[in-house]
């Protein structure tokens, strides 16, 4: 696939689709989390705000720089590159979930700001 050869354009439209969907997703799911578990950050601010203004820029960050250093350097084959990239998003975006969307220090109802949807095999 010619249009997203490593280092082109191609190759930053799918860093901003992968990463920033998944960056989504990632604000998405915290949200959600601290809605179940009625967690207040920020005090005075809004969870959304505080989510919109310093938890995307976080996530786009993190998302994006990881998808550009994998896909370039995972290997030849377009088809590994992505998947490669696309699993090292994951493993982060669950890491940044665990670190930030079950805050220990916010109060909250949940046990460990965990919501009790969130499934027991995936650890936070």
């Amino acid at each position: 696939m010619a249009l997203a050869t490593k280092g082109s354009k191609g190759e930053s439209f799918l860093a901003v689709v992968v990463g920033g969907g998944a960056a989504f997703g990632l604000i998405v799911i915290t949200s959600r989390a601290w809605k179940a578990c009625n967690v207040d950050v920020a005090g005075s601010v809004p969870n959304g705000l505080t989510l919109l203004f310093l938890g995307l820029p976080l996530a786009l960050i993190v998302n994006l720089a990881l998808f550009t250093i994998v896909f370039r350097y995972a290997g030849k084959a377009f088809l590994f590159s992505l998947i490669a990239a696309a699993i090292a998003i994951t493993i982060a975006d669950l890491a940044l979930f665990s670190w930030q969307g079950t805050p220990a220090t916010a109060p909250g109802s949940c046990p460990g700001n965990v919501p009790p949807w969130w499934p027991t095999w995936i650890p936070s």
